[in-house]
């Protein structure tokens, strides 16, 4: 079975030999948290000051033997441990990503207008001079939602993070570039998850499945500066909230989301899945096939195979919310936030009764 060996280096000093944990998040924990960026930390020997020179901004380069796949992350924090004895002495380095870092950046007001939100994250992403690396300048998309230009004080990163939730998108941050996925049906990672009895699988070790609780909210609220609230409510016997912000500046598109949000997600026959697997489970080739995906595979969909206990086995289609890894020597844990694919498996519907043109949202 395979072992992943992974490389820590912080600007240009590697500390890959003296590494004695490593964990690190990409995504988020599910479809119901707002975006604030990936984070790692990782403790390492400091017997004899090696930590010492580190400094706030400091680039973090994590690495691996199975995949040319790196992260990056800039350091905010270094915390030092120490001991009565010099030889256990410790730091712990804690770091963000592009969109942790973005979120600290701050901004009064729009560099002009925009008729809609991916021409908007370009225009702020040109803002970002000072921080490396460079950006991308999103390609407009007709249609998209149109979204208020004028703010109170903020910062880009959380602006970004309003944007992505106003479109429902999702974001991955490939160490280059801030990509943006749009509200649409996503495309498949080229993997699978399956127990040891699903030839080609990656093998999981545990699989939890999570049926009606506080992921199947019925009672909407869609809040917007310009529109005030549009509520929606699906008959039910219990009422479960969940509000969210947008910068929707229509009021009949804004209604028509909070339609759209109470319909699909108080469906309680959706299911969401917690996928936990090791490297121990698994064979060096579906390592390297998760950890090359290991960036860009929020917004994704991947097959999950599993046989619920008296029944009879099956596989379903869901979306990577995000995935967080802990490495400690001998054995790499990733865990995995899986939604339903219903949630994101939009379609335009040209109908202004009972959809929102062009813009890939059911309005009922």
């Amino acid at each position: 079975m395979a072992r992943i060996n992974w490389t820590t280096k912080v600007a240009s000093t590697t500390f890959t030999t003296i590494t004695q944990s490593l964990s690190f998040n990409v995504g988020r924990a599910s479809y119901f948290d707002t975006w604030n960026g990936n984070t790692v930390t990782f403790t390492v020997r400091n017997n004899t000051g090696q930590a010492a020179a580190i400094n706030q901004g400091d680039l973090i380069t994590i690495g691996n033997d199975l995949s040319l796949i790196s992260l990056y992350f800039y350091v905010v924090e270094v915390t030092f441990q120490d001991q009565i004895s010099a030889a256990e002495n410790t730091a712990t380095i804690t770091g963000v990503d592009a969109i942790g870092q973005i979120l600290q950046f701050p901004i009064s007001g729009e560099p002009g207008t925009y008729t809609n939100a991916l021409d908007q994250v370009s225009a702020l992403m040109n803002q970002l001079a000072p921080f490396n690396p460079p950006y991308p300048d999103p390609s407009p998309v007709p249609g998209r939602a149109i979204v208020e230009t004028s703010f109170t004080e903020t910062t880009i990163g959380q602006r970004i993070v309003d944007l992505i939730l106003t479109e429902n998108s999702t974001f991955y941050y490939d160490g280059q570039t801030l990509v943006f996925r749009p509200s649409s049906a996503p495309g498949s990672i080229s993997w699978n998850f399956g127990p040891t009895t699903v030839a080609g699988s990656v093998i999981y070790d545990t699989l939890v499945r999570k049926y009606p609780n506080a992921n199947y909210p019925n009672n909407v609220r869609v809040t917007s500066t310009t529109n005030g609230t549009k509520t929606a409510t699906v008959t039910g016997i219990y009422r479960r909230n969940y509000e969210r912000n947008v910068l929707l500046t229509g009021s009949t598109q804004q209604q028509d989301q909070a339609n759209y949000y109470a319909n699909t997600l108080s469906d309680d026959d959706q299911l969401y899945l917690d996928v936990k697997m090791t490297d121990a489970s698994n064979t060096s080739a579906k390592c390297a096939n998760v950890l090359d995906d290991i960036s860009a595979m929020v917004g994704k969909r991947v097959s999950v195979s599993y046989t619920p206990p008296g029944g009879a086995a099956t596989s379903g289609w869901f979306v990577i919310e995000g995935a967080s890894v802990s490495a400690i020597p001998g054995i790499t844990t990733f865990s995995f936030s899986l939604s339903p694919q219903k949630i994101y498996d939009l379609f335009t519907l040209d109908s202004s009764t009972f959809g929102i043109l062009d813009t890939n949202r059911l309005g009922w």
